[in-house]
């Protein structure tokens, strides 16, 4: 049997392993729409139910909370795994009200785990596939003197 893990040459099949694996140090930037396209994406293709779901209530609370992670709401700000895991997990997601209600859908539920899990992956496979490690935070000038 073999063990050995390499990263997919194809981007587009960029795997969990594969980021767990090679990029467990990356540092990235990323933009608080980079959180919520992630976050609304993912509600949205988790939904098990055959109706659409109203994700406004828990992309609102989703905003509000993943705003504490932002200096500037504008900018992007500099995340590492461990910081970008502080803010998006299971627990987290548990203690946002509206986000807990996803947990209490019928006839079925979203997974909360499962939905950190993805939104998590999301983000940095977005960063690492479309090359984004040039980019650098941009200054803030103070005009007058």
């Amino acid at each position: 049997m073999n063990n050995t893990i390499t990263t997919n040459d194809r981007f587009d099949r960029l795997t969990n392993l594969d980021i767990r694996t090679h990029y467990a140090d990356i540092i990235i930037y990323a933009n608080m729409s980079d959180f919520l396209g992630a976050f609304a994406y993912w509600v949205t293709a988790q939904n098990p139910n055959n109706q659409l779901l109203d994700i406004l209530p828990s992309l609102t609370a989703f905003e509000r909370y993943i705003s504490g992670a932002f200096d500037h709401i504008t900018l992007p700000e500099k995340f590492d795994t461990v910081r970008l895991r502080k803010y998006i997990n299971e627990t987290s997601f548990e203690r946002i009200p509206e986000i807990d209600d996803l947990n209490n859908l019928t006839p079925d539920f979203i997974d909360l785990g499962a939905l950190a899990r993805n939104v998590y992956y999301m983000i940095l496979r977005e960063y690492i596939t479309q090359n984004l490690e040039s980019i650098k935070v941009p200054y803030i000038y103070t005009w007058g003197g």
